[in-house]
C-alpha cells in the first residue's frame, strides 16, 4: 500500500461515524455509473459491474436515455471526449477536442437527446464556451460563448429553454496544465441563458470572488443550489470557508456555513429537500434545507460523487467506500460487497 491510500484507509478509521451502519450484500443497490482512478489506470462503468479502461481521468458522465451508452468527458483541461457502453465494458468512440479548445470536465444533453452539449475553454482568449455536438455521431455543429472563465458544470433550469452555467472563474491554459493563473483576479459567475439562441439572461457573482462556482443542483421546489471551492491562498482561510450557494426567487446568496468543513465542494445533488455538497477535504457529507439553513453533517472519509432520486441520496468516497442517505431519517449507511477503489467525484444514477 503506498503511502496515500495508507493515510486515507487511517483518517477512515479515525472517523466517527454516527447512524452509520453496515447492511451487507444490498440487492436494492440502484445501478450507479462513476469514474475511478490511481496512478496508472483509469477506469469508468458501473460500480458494481464491468470496468472501461480510459485514455486518461474522466470527469463527468452522460448516460444516454434508453440506452446502454454514456458520454464521458476528460478531466479539466481534457483533450477526449468518449462514449461508452457500461453494459458490455467497452470504449465506443472518442474523439479529442478542436484546436485550441480544451474540455472541462462535464456536458449535457438536449432535451431530445439529439446535441450534446460541453463546457470547454478557447484557449487563445481563455473565454468559456459551449460546444454543440451531434450526439449521434459526435460531430462538432458549433459554439457559444459561457460569458465567463472556466465554465464547469451544465443544469437544465427549463428543459431546451433555459441553461444554467456554473462559471469556475479560474484561468488555466495547455501550456501550464492545471495551475491557476488568476488566483487573486478571479470573477466566478452563476450565468442563465436562453436556449437554442445562448442569449444572455442573467449572471449572478458572489462579492467573495475566491469562491470558484463549480457544481449545480435543483431542489423540487424550484431552488438552484450552487456547490462552491475556495481558493485562497492561504490555507488556514479554507478551514471555514462556504461550500453553497443558493438561487431562490431569484435572489443569489451563500448558505449559512457550519465550521470546518474545509472549503471544496467535490459534488452537488439534490434529496427530499436538501442539498448535500460532498466536503471531501473536511470528510463530511454536508447538508442543508433548500432556504440554506444548515443541518449536521455526516461523517464521511474522503465523499466524492452524490447521486439522487429525488427521495433518497449514494454517496461514493475517494477512500473506496459507498454509502446511501435517506433524509427522512438522516440515516446514513455503508454499502458493502463492492470493490474498493478510489471514485473519482461524480456518481451518475441510471434511470
Amino acid at each position: 500500500m503506498d503511502r496515500r491510500r495508507f493515510l486515507l484507509s487511517m483518517s477512515a478509521l479515525a472517523l466517527p461515524l454516527p447512524a452509520l451502519a453496515a447492511t451487507g450484500n444490498d440487492t436494492s443497490l440502484p445501478r450507479l455509473l462513476t469514474a475511478s482512478w490511481d496512478e496508472a489506470e483509469p477506469l469508468a462503468g458501473l460500480v458494481d459491474g464491468k470496468r472501461i479502461a480510459l485514455p486518461g481521468r474522466g470527469h463527468g458522465i452522460v448516460p444516454v436515455p434508453g440506452t446502454t451508452e454514456a458520454f464521458i468527458v476528460s478531466r479539466r483541461l481534457g483533450r477526449w471526449l468518449a462514449r461508452v457502453d457500461w453494459r458490455q465494458g467497452q470504449l465506443l468512440q472518442r474523439i479529442d477536442a478542436e484546436f485550441d479548445r480544451h474540455f472541462f470536465g462535464h456536458a449535457i444533453l438536449s432535451p431530445d437527446g439529439k446535441t450534446l452539449l460541453t463546457t470547454e475553454n478557447n484557449d487563445e482568449t481563455s473565454q468559456g464556451m459551449i460546444g454543440r455536438y451531434d450526439a449521434r455521431t459526435l460531430q462538432r455543429i458549433d459554439e457559444l460563448p459561457t460569458f465567463g472563465i472556466g465554465p464547469h458544470e451544465l443544469l437544465w433550469l427549463e428543459p431546451g429553454k433555459i441553461l444554467a452555467v456554473a462559471n469556475g472563474g479560474i484561468l488555466t491554459l495547455p501550456e501550464t496544465g492545471r495551475t491557476k493563473l488568476n488566483r487573486g483576479q478571479m470573477l466566478p459567475s452563476l450565468v442563465l441563458l436562453e436556449w437554442p439562441s445562448g442569449k444572455l439572461l442573467s449572471e449572478h457573482v458572489l462579492d467573495d470572488k475566491a469562491l470558484s462556482i463549480r457544481h449545480l443542483a435543483r431542489c423540487r421546489d424550484g431552488t438552484l443550489g450552487i456547490a462552491l471551492q475556495a481558493e485562497y491562498p492561504e490555507a488556514a482561510a479554507h478551514r471555514n470557508a462556504p461550500l453553497l450557494a443558493t438561487l431562490r426567487d431569484g435572489v443569489f446568496r451563500l448558505a449559512e456555513q457550519p465550521e470546518a468543513l474545509m472549503g471544496y465542494g467535490a459534488s452537488i445533488a439534490a434529496a427530499g429537500d436538501e442539498f448535500l455538497v460532498s466536503a471531501m477535504r473536511g470528510n463530511r457529507l454536508a447538508r442543508w434545507r433548500s432556504n440554506g439553513t444548515p443541518l449536521p453533517a455526516l461523517a464521511v472519509p474522503r465523499p466524492a460523487g452524490i447521486a439522487s432520486d429525488g427521495r433518497q441520496a449514494w454517496i461514493s468516497s475517494e477512500a473506496g467506500g459507498l454509502y446511501g442517505y435517506t433524509p427522512e431519517t438522516a440515516a446514513l449507511f455503508e454499502l458493502s460487497g463492492l470493490p474498493a477503489r478510489r471514485w473519482d467525484n461524480h456518481l451518475v444514477l441510471l434511470r
